[in-house]
């Protein structure tokens, strides 16, 4: 697949979504078993009590996704491939007047589980915000129901917007 075939078949995913679309995450980049996500500056993702905080399910949502679309980066064929396990580790409080990204690699694929690894950051690749493992089951007998793999693939009546 081209860089621009992945970039598609995970933009459809993500626009998939309704919560990745309401959180404002977009793909930056994709690439063979990579990909890099953004989520935006948004007033109301922060604590009105605390000024500084990001609420902690948030990064989780965003660290998910781009462990996820990193793992239809590495398959050539997409599947639904539902997170088995995240874990995170916060290495710093993010500023909350800059945007957030993921750098996500889907480094190992076996017939049944994908492995991934990321890392959070903001102005600075090399200050990361937290870094990330997740892995990722793959069903038996390719188990995604068919009308979702060809909105994904970009098939039959499949939109990008």
């Amino acid at each position: 697949m081209t860089q621009g075939e992945y970039a598609g078949r995970c933009t459809r995913f993500l626009n998939a979504q309704p919560h990745m679309m309401k959180l404002g995450i977009r793909l930056i980049q994709a690439e063979k078993g990579r990909a890099v996500l953004v989520l935006p500056v948004q007033p109301q993702l922060i604590s009105p009590v605390l000024d500084t905080y990001l609420h902690g399910g948030v990064l989780t949502t965003l660290v998910d996704a781009a462990s996820s679309v990193s793992t239809l980066c590495a398959l050539d064929r997409f599947e639904l491939c539902p997170t088995l396990d995240l874990r995170i580790d916060h290495m710093r409080t993010p500023a909350q007047s800059q945007p957030l990204y993921v750098n996500a690699e889907c480094y190992r694929v076996t017939r049944s589980v994908l492995f991934t690894r990321a890392s959070v950051y903001q102005d600075d690749p090399e200050r990361p915000v937290a870094y990330a493992i997740a892995t990722f089951m793959r069903p038996e007998g390719g188990s995604t129901e068919s009308e979702f793999r060809r909105l994904i693939e970009g098939g039959d009546n499949a939109t990008t917007a």
